[in-house]
């Protein structure tokens, strides 16, 4: 006797793939750092709690102390993403050969130029100028910068001690940068000729003509829209 065909029930195969735990974090992830660019842009940093960011983000707080165990760890990665695309922006559109002190100092001038431009820009880096971990992040970052722009040249120095002399000028920029946030009154290219004063002198540099280096950085940023505190996460 012929046998019937065997029929499988109760077997069901899901072909959509399943998202992994990596990648569930990594949305999560983006989701609070959106919602804290919105709510610092909109509240202010320091007047923005963790809880407003996860009823914001649509996660639960559990969660987001998992992914970020403090403000100031989303103010460190915000901080590090905006440096990062802001010296990628540099090398997409500037060859750093042209200009040794322009190419070398850019990120002081990004610095002064956001936080003139946009007072929630200028509370950040005050915010990050008093956070040791972002001050070190942004020391790191700045050296290899440094260090690979005077290679372009031919140069070389010590990357530990690029750091120290870069932790050093930090500290007179965030200085200036506070008194931009708290009185509004900052002058931002006489801070910015002010500190590649400073840069020179640490990094043994012929200080000439600065004015002409300030006014070329002013129209490199505003020209090409680079600033820190323009949040596109």
């Amino acid at each position: 006797m012929d046998r019937e065909p065997s029929t499988t029930k109760g077997i069901g195969i899901n072909l959509i793939p399943r998202k992994g735990n990596e990648q569930r974090r990594q949305e999560m992830r983006d989701r609070i750092l959106k919602a804290s660019a919105f709510l610092f842009n909109e509240r202010g940093y320091s007047r923005t709690t963790m809880r407003q960011i996860s009823q914001r983000a649509g996660v639960l707080t559990g969660s987001l102390y998992n992914v970020f165990p403090g403000k100031e760890d989303i103010l460190k990665t915000m901080i590090d993403m905006s440096y990062d695309s802001a010296l990628k922006q540099y090398e997409r559109h500037f060859d750093a050969r042209d200009d040794l002190l322009v190419a070398l100092a850019f990120p002081l001038a990004l610095e002064f130029y956001s936080a003139n431009k946009n007072k929630r820009a200028a509370e950040i880096l005050h915010e990050a100028h008093s956070t040791w971990t972002v001050v070190n992040s942004m020391a790191d970052r700045t050296m290899e910068w440094v260090a690979g722009r005077m290679e372009d040249y031919g140069l070389r120095q010590d990357r530990s001690e690029i750091k120290d002399r870069f932790l050093a000028l930090l500290g007179a920029v965030g200085n200036l940068i506070s008194k931009t946030h708290f009185t509004g009154e900052g002058d931002y290219r006489k801070d910015l000729k002010k500190s590649l004063e400073v840069f020179c002198a640490l990094f043994k540099l012929p200080a000439y003509d600065l004015d002409s280096t300030v006014e070329r950085m002013d129209r490199m940023l505003s020209e090409n829209s680079i600033a820190i505190g323009d949040y596109h996460i």
